[in-house]
């Protein structure tokens, strides 16, 4: 689904964050680990549409995997934007070194994609944390 836009397309006259549904309204929030629960309060705080963690290409969470990844290595592992532009360049990080460019897509519901699968990205991490 990438890049695609809902159908009906949400219309521009709603105001940033509008969602039409809250994919957590009536949940018990205490089932979610730590991470994922203050996510969401922080977005609601600030009035954000509802918080949808970031997602690999194969579907497996981002969050989990970063946390993983630097307890097992020791290292800070970061997926950020290169540029202030208005439509910037992301790319890995691992230790404050750049790694490799890593495209990324916001998709329909909010989540971000990023355009490799967690397997890759944790290769990237392991090769750059033990150079």
């Amino acid at each position: 689904m990438t890049g695609e836009e809902p159908d009906p397309p949400v219309p521009a006259s709603r105001p940033p964050g509008y969602d039409e549904e809250d994919p957590y309204d009536g949940v018990d929030l205490s089932s979610y680990p730590d991470w994922w629960r203050e996510a969401i309060e922080r977005f609601r705080e600030h009035g954000m549409r509802p918080y949808r963690p970031p997602r690999f290409a194969d579907g497996e969470l981002v969050p989990p995997t970063v946390t993983d990844l630097e307890a097992e290595f020791g290292v800070s592992v970061e997926l950020r934007s290169t540029d202030a532009g208005p439509h910037p360049e992301w790319a890995l990080w691992v230790d404050g070194e750049r790694v490799e460019r890593i495209d990324r897509s916001r998709e329909a519901d909010g989540h971000t994609a990023y355009e490799l699968d967690r397997e890759a990205f944790e290769a990237l991490v392991r090769e750059a944390a033990t150079d």
